[in-house]
């Protein structure tokens, strides 16, 4: 008996070296929330002298000096009474949680595994473990600044480069007319003010796009034609971009009279926005832009098509966010693709891509009624 003893002895002084030997804090608590084996990490973590000062007492008393049980904590709707965690780890292996902590005034973000441990089939026992992921978080915040720094600087750039192409065409076209005013015929005269306004709208839109994404209107909705909408789009961007358009061959699949409720002047923002981003991607090549509306019970779905390369896997997650351009060159503000985003949001609907065959699918999912409060 007594050699049995020593052996259990020396297997638990082992045990207890495996669990002093890993530098995160390891806590063993029992159906009551008592605390049942610690480790010396632990110790440190809960300022505690010795290991007899921490068995037996509340888990969330000794690790987070609280007089209840933790309001993350997976197991709060557990009675102390219950003789098991079944409910609480029912279907799952082990739960995690992001928390912050505060230890001697400073904040740490946390990171809690809950291991079940079973006997006899139920789960009497969970193995909670501590990680101080606070310098990870720091150094995740740090790199996420530092990026938003660098995609606010192409913004600028690419801002910068989209205002200073109207307004270079306008200057051009002053100083033209100034030095040719005398001797200028009316119908010249006006095809050069033409110009002009040409370049002014295209500035203005991209004080638009900065607006919307920085902005966003409270939205107000009508009963509107989409097909209506659609052309519209159609005819602003074709005239905008006369040169950029020229090769591209559209296919409109959608009959007027197809009315829902939406917002006619963001919706057309969208498809502006859509079909700028392809007459882009053909790069004055040719090609075909389709668009086709299916109307369903409850649903309106608009998709828009190019066969101009398509989008690399890697991009497709990405390209919704702001300032992302996959045109290397810089040109662009990267805010299309976002804002298209924001007003299909803001119409409770759905903005999907897909992209395949060197094609690339935009599929806009809309209600044909907005939900109230909307």
């Amino acid at each position: 008996m007594s050699s049995l003893m020593e052996n259990l002895h020396e297997r638990a002084e082992e045990l207890q070296a495996i669990l002093d030997g890993i530098t995160e804090p390891l806590v063993l608590i029992d159906s009551g929330f008592r605390v049942r084996r610690v480790n010396k990490a632990t110790l440190e973590f809960s300022n505690e002298p010795d290991f007899p000062s921490t068995l037996g007492r509340k888990c969330y008393e000794v690790l987070y000096n609280r007089s209840a049980v933790c309001p993350y904590c997976p197991m709060k709707d557990h009675h102390e009474n219950e003789p098991d965690f079944d409910a609480q780890f029912e279907g799952k292996g082990e739960i995690g949680r992001e928390i912050f902590h505060v230890a001697n005034d400073q904040k740490e973000t946390l990171y809690l595994d809950f291991f079940p441990i079973r006997k006899d089939g139920s789960i009497v026992s969970i193995v909670e473990k501590i990680s101080n992921i606070t310098r990870i978080k720091e150094k995740e915040e740090e790199n996420l600044r530092i990026r938003n720094l660098a995609s606010l600087g192409i913004f600028i750039s690419g801002v910068a480069h989209e205002l200073n192409n109207p307004l270079t065409g306008m200057s051009l076209t002053l100083q033209n007319l100034m030095n040719n005013l005398s001797s200028m015929d009316p119908a010249f005269f006006r095809k050069r003010l033409e110009m002009i306004k040409e370049d002014l709208t295209r500035a203005a839109m991209i004080v638009l796009d900065v607006i919307s994404f920085a902005k966003p209107d409270k939205l107000v909705t009508t009963n509107a034609d989409i097909h209506e909408t659609i052309m519209k789009a159609k005819d602003s961007v074709t005239w905008v971009y006369p040169v950029l358009s020229k090769n591209t061959e559209w296919e409109i699949l959608s009959e007027p009279g197809m009315t829902f409720q939406f917002n006619p002047v963001k919706m057309e923002r969208l498809f502006i926005n859509l079909f700028k981003n392809s007459l882009q991607a053909y790069d004055y090549g040719e090609g075909k832009i389709k668009v086709e509306v299916r109307r369903t019970r409850n649903m309106m779905h608009i998709f828009v098509e190019d066969t101009a390369g398509g989008i690399p896997e890697d991009m497709l997650d990405k390209i919704f966010s702001p300032f992302f351009s996959k045109n290397k060159s810089g040109i662009g503000t990267g805010l299309g693709l976002s804002i298209c985003h924001s007003i299909v949001r803001e119409h409770s609907g759905e903005l999907t891509v897909r992209s395949y065959d060197r094609k690339t699918r935009f599929k806009i999912s809309l209600p044909l009624v907005q939900p109230k409060g909307n």
